[in-house]
């Protein structure tokens, strides 16, 4: 068995279990800090086929990850939650988001597989006819 089929895929993560264990890069990655709200962490993972999630941390880990995590490094990643994306503004049309929480569990691994950009160009005739998502965030 090839370690490739070890991993869950991003395009396979829903809500029909709770063990998911992905191995991405981080494509995108940024902090969010709203006083008085606490701050969070934002990401966008992707795996080695180019399909993209979006992550976020509340303040329970905030600290602890945003020392370790790095943008363009490559990560397995596992115990996490799986929500649906429901937020108004998206950075991707994934229909389910993925939450780190106190249990998630994340370790640094070299995985070439993954390319390090892929990027989704929308065709001119999709722009100039107006055929795109306007609550989606470029990222």
């Amino acid at each position: 068995m090839s370690i490739s089929n070890t991993f869950d895929m991003i395009k396979d993560i829903n809500e029909s279990k709770q063990l998911w264990k992905i191995v991405v890069r981080i494509t995108n990655l940024w902090y969010v800090q709203m006083p008085p709200r606490s701050d969070h962490l934002d990401m966008i993972l992707m795996d080695s086929k180019g399909d993209k999630i979006q992550v976020f941390a509340l303040n329970v880990g905030f600290n602890i990850w945003r020392h370790y995590l790095v943008e363009g490094k490559t990560y397995m990643i596992q115990n996490f939650y799986v929500i649906p994306n429901d937020l108004q503004f998206k950075s991707r049309h994934h229909l389910y988001r993925i939450q780190f929480h106190g249990s998630t569990t994340i370790g640094r691994i070299e995985y070439p597989a993954i390319p390090p950009t892929q990027y989704d160009f929308k065709k001119f005739p999709e722009i100039l006819s107006g055929n795109f998502r306007t609550h989606l965030l470029i990222c």
